[in-house]
């Protein structure tokens, strides 16, 4: 059975590569993280919100962005990659701040976040009930989480898990699995996460908003 660290392990080394193209017209696969821009910003227009976190972040392409929109606000971003992190902390965006960290324990205070933000970094999470939990915590009361990642109807969630994700993992991807809406449901309860909208959109894009009560 693969331990957690197998696929943090594995994640680091795919994005280690990653960081230097990231960015760039060319990044292949990880392209398709540009779709899931507009709606995280288009759900943070909706809500009160001065500071931020984004978990994942990567080399802080959505950080950058809200930057734009919203000069006037703290960001914030982690993520397990060490490179990922280098790459946006050159980027020296106003009022930011890229932590080295894991999800499933993050670096912060309870109760320090407004708004926390997860894009197409879900599925990588060997235990993706603990960043629920942790997002909990690191939220203050009242607090939103907007979460993107991938999904689709129980075969094709099967599928991916027991075929896709398990090939994935052989050429160097650190996927772990895809969550069903249900499932999803299920662990934001339990994180004591109430959910505002849940809901599978097109191109299997899995969409969350979520309040800590």
């Amino acid at each position: 059975m693969k331990t957690s660290e197998y696929y943090k392990d594995l994640s680091v080394k795919e994005f280690s590569k990653a960081a230097n193209i990231y960015d760039s017209g060319h990044a292949g696969i990880y392209e398709r993280c540009k779709d899931d821009y507009p709606p995280i910003l288009e759900e943070l227009k909706k809500i009160a919100w001065h500071n931020i976190l984004d978990v994942g972040c990567g080399t802080g392409p959505t950080l950058e962005l809200l930057a734009k929109e919203f000069p006037e606000r703290e960001f914030n971003g982690l993520d397990l990659t060490p490179k990922m992190i280098e790459v946006a902390k050159a980027k020296k965006l106003p009022n930011s701040n890229f932590v080295v960290g894991d999800s499933e324990n993050m670096p912060f205070e309870s109760s320090s976040f407004d708004a926390l933000i997860c894009a197409n970094s879900f599925h990588h999470y060997p235990n993706p009930e603990r960043f629920l939990a942790e997002a909990e915590r690191v939220l203050r009361p009242g607090g939103y989480l907007i979460l993107r990642d991938y999904t689709s109807n129980n075969f094709f969630v099967w599928v991916a898990n027991h075929l896709e994700m398990p090939l994935a993992n052989l050429f160097g991807h650190g996927d772990v699995r895809l969550s069903s809406l249900k499932e999803v449901a299920e662990m934001c309860q339990k994180a004591g996460l109430k959910v505002l909208k849940l809901e599978r959109q097109r191109k299997f894009r899995l969409h969350l908003v979520a309040q800590k009560n």
